[in-house]
């Protein structure tokens, strides 16, 4: 099934802290991307199950991946492991 990249403003910023700070807490991503938390929580669990980010710990500390490095490059059209999504009312996609 063909896989969307598509980011939310609120996927792209958390994508882009995770890809400056390596690896970091949900809370700590909210306080340095102006995002609730609880968004942060949801896009980070969404943007898991697409293979975007992954889990560092067992603490739920995430680090961005290959294919959400490839996800945040200008000329993405796809990407290997995302899968399809529609648009959430929190600003990110609903994975179906």
């Amino acid at each position: 099934m063909p896989q969307s990249t598509s980011l939310s403003d609120a996927d792209e910023r958390v994508l882009r802290h995770l890809e400056r700070a390596g690896a970091d807490y949900p809370a700590l991503v909210a306080a340095n991307t102006g995002l609730h938390i609880p968004l942060v929580e949801r896009r980070v669990a969404a943007l898991a199950d697409r293979g975007l980010v992954e889990a560092a710990t067992a603490e739920e500390i995430y680090r961005v991946t290959d294919a959400g490095r490839r996800a945040l490059a200008p000329d993405s059209t796809a990407a290997d492991d995302a899968a399809p999504a529609s648009t959430a009312t929190d600003g990110g996609h609903l994975d179906e």
